[in-house]
């Protein structure tokens, strides 16, 4: 048996879920669709009106906020060397862990591993990946691996990448 629903015609439909999902939602997605294909500094300039927008309503701590707080810190990696103001973007984001997607939250933890130069640190970011996160628990335990035999086979500490002078 057909429902109501499925004989609407599809435009009606459309704007049926427009107008259940509310305009400041809406706007932000929009407006984050468009980031992936625009340069850099404008891509910003949307994330950050979003994020404006989003921190001063009901949506603070929302998955839309988590999603273009981790967008603006992928972009700030790609920028010209912004990795502070992308490390707080994907501290932000973990903050928001309740309510971000799986995506999401693997993103920032993914900026947060790969913006630390200490090995411990990135080994310690991983494993709290791996214990937020359990669908990715193979990869990240082969990853922290491979960390570990490459510090035991360059004689390092873990620390900015460089040998330990204690070992020298």
């Amino acid at each position: 048996m057909e429902s109501k629903m499925s004989r609407l015609p599809l435009f009606l439909l459309e704007q049926d879920l427009e107008m259940r999902i509310p305009k400041i939602l809406l706007a932000a997605s929009k407006l984050m669709e468009q980031v992936p294909s625009l340069d850099t500094a404008t891509g910003l300039k949307y994330l950050d009106s979003v994020i404006s927008k989003l921190e001063t309503s009901e949506y603070e701590t929302s998955p839309a906020m988590a999603r273009a707080l981790v967008m603006r810190a992928d972009l700030h990696l790609k920028s010209a060397g912004e990795p502070s103001k992308a490390l707080e973007d994907a501290q932000r984001v973990l903050e928001l862990k309740q309510v971000a997607t799986t995506e999401t939250l693997a993103m920032a933890y993914r900026i947060l591993a790969d913006t630390e130069e200490n090995k411990v640190r990135v080994i310690a970011v991983l494993q709290q990946w791996q214990q937020d996160l359990p669908e990715f628990r193979t990869k990240l335990q082969n990853e922290i691996q491979r960390i570990l035999e490459s510090m035991e086979q360059d004689g390092d500490d873990g620390s900015v990448g460089r040998k330990s002078f204690m070992a020298a």
